[in-house]
């Protein structure tokens, strides 16, 4: 075989084969002549091609990253004539920061035959600077390695969406001050309950004791009435206590707790209410046995608002699942009916975050059964402390988070890194038995933003199924949909107070 090296505008074509018959024969000229025809052609028409896309394009050798082609659309969104964008490299379009990515950029593009998108700045010839979605693309030209890219300036669609991100958060932000001022409300509530009531008893005991000092006649009468406003004190304070905050189980055992809880209503004669106790149940994790408490406690309270029970039997233990059934003989109601109010969802949600289930069987006029059952597998991966990552840059966001999860579910160990870069190198180093549960990713991070990094994770398929959550305090649609198309799980906008950073990070939780 013979190679021919064919030169178009001034290039080297590479080699080409034609079958040898006599040399110089005219078969031969003819031959390579016809090639190098197809040839010219095949070069007119890619940069035809090229110019006629209406979407800024360049391409640049990899190994140089000089640029070779550039089209009209490029020319006239960056300002910079042809000559000048053939006399750079594609680091000269980016601004200084946005430099060690690109060269991040061109050394990943050598390990994948994918194309690769990112949102990344590029700099026009006058100095403006606009955010850009770019796509590259690995070619092969002229038997050199090359890259095409496209670019898309998405400068104003993002400051659009970024003004209605920004209305939301002004909107959360009045719900908030309304939520404090609720929270306000309430406080003032407890503070006029605690005045009126519980110090009126108070002073009344106070003042029969007192009686009591002086009068020896009816001392015993008045020790004995102040004893009993006292002890009405005493179930006052008992109920608005368990109303706010959850049982002190470290001090009490959860039998005691739930016996003091129905106290209460024994008292009052409220109803009447029968406990079927395990005793094992004692040796739950605390999380799981407050949890049950305020599944119990929100259910009595329904009772007393709605059902006009006379006898409650709550029932609950341990086997392979843990159970709690709570059974009235109120006048029930139609599950498939829409209620006022969050007790229903709140006790669902707080079974669900165990991988539990809940369900309510009820008829109009036959009372009511709330069935609970929650996995009680000793091996169960919440209890194996296994661990979160959570890449964010910003240290007051990392410690917010943190706390979060370890409020929500205390089984997870918790590691934070500054950026994306970090965690790449950090999952490299690991083995595959010490993959993380779960990868939570800011989006605005240096070297390597959320998108970026979730593009690279790409490329090794070991890291395909571990969840990763993208958490920004942006909540522009269309970087989420490009989060989405890297494989990212979720994109989950940042709460603002600590209950929404918590609702974010159960809801982060469900992907494990």
């Amino acid at each position: 075989m013979l190679k021919y090296y064919i030169t178009i505008d001034g290039k080297n074509s590479g080699p080409l084969q034609a079958k040898k018959s006599n040399i110089g024969s005219t078969d031969d000229i003819i031959t390579i002549e016809g090639l190098k025809e197809d040839l010219l052609a095949s070069d007119k028409n890619f940069k035809q091609l090229f110019n006629s896309s209406h979407i800024p394009q360049w391409m640049f050798e990899s190994d140089s990253l000089q640029v070779l082609f550039v089209n009209n659309a490029a020319i006239k969104q960056y300002g910079y004539s042809e000559k000048e964008f053939l006399n750079m490299t594609i680091l000269e379009i980016a601004p200084p920061e946005e430099i060690q990515k690109l060269t991040l950029y061109n050394e990943f593009m050598k390990t994948t035959h994918d194309p690769f998108t990112v949102l990344n700045l590029n700099r026009k010839r006058n100095g403006e600077r606009i955010l850009a979605e770019t796509t590259y693309f690995n070619i092969t030209y002229k038997e050199q390695p090359c890259v095409l890219v496209t670019s898309s300036d998405i400068t104003e669609k993002i400051k659009l969406e970024e003004k209605i991100a920004f209305l939301k958060v002004t909107r959360q932000q009045k719900i908030t001050l309304a939520t404090i001022k609720g929270q306000e409300k309430e406080r003032d509530l407890i503070g006029k309950e605690l005045h009126d009531n519980i110090n009126q008893l108070l002073t009344s005991a106070k003042l029969y004791l007192e009686f009591a000092k002086s009068d020896e006649e009816l001392r015993i009468n008045f020790i004995d009435r102040g004893e009993k406003i006292l002890e009405k004190a005493i179930n006052e304070i008992r109920t608005l206590s368990n109303s706010l905050t959850p049982p002190t189980l470290k001090d009490i055992s959860f039998k005691d707790s739930l016996e003091e809880l129905f106290e209460t209503y024994q008292i009052t004669r409220t109803f009447n209410i029968t406990l079927e106790y395990g005793e094992t149940l004692d040796d739950l994790d605390q999380e799981i046995k407050i949890s049950l408490f305020r599944i119990i406690q929100e259910q009595l309270t329904n009772i007393l608002r709605h059902a006009h029970a006379k006898n409650i039997m709550i029932s609950m233990g341990v086997t392979d699942q843990i159970f709690l059934s709570i059974t009235d003989d109120g006048r029930g109601f139609d599950p498939a009916l829409k209620r006022k109010g969050s007790g229903i969802t709140n006790m669902r949600n707080r079974v669900e975050l165990y991988n539990g289930t809940m369900e309510i069987h009820s008829n109009p006029q036959q009372g009511c059964s709330l069935l609970v059952n929650i996995p009680n597998d000793p091996n169960d991966k919440r209890k194996d402390y296994r661990t979160v990552l959570i890449v964010e840059d910003d240290p007051d966001d990392q410690d917010i988070l943190s706390r979060a999860f370890t409020e929500v579910d205390p089984h997870y160990k918790i590691t934070c890194l500054n950026d994306g870069r970090m965690l790449v190198d950090h999952l490299h180093a690991l083995p595959d038995k010490e993959f993380p549960a779960l990868i939570v990713l800011d989006y605005n991070m240096p070297l390597l933003n959320g998108l970026e990094t979730l593009k690279v994770l790409e490329l090794d398929q070991r890291y395909n199924k571990i969840p990763k959550i993208i958490y920004s305090s942006s909540s522009a649609n269309y970087i989420k949909n490009l989060c989405y198309s890297a494989n990212a799980k979720a994109y989950i906008t940042k709460g603002i107070t600590m209950d929404e950073i918590k609702e974010n990070v159960q809801e982060m939780l469900s992907f494990v």
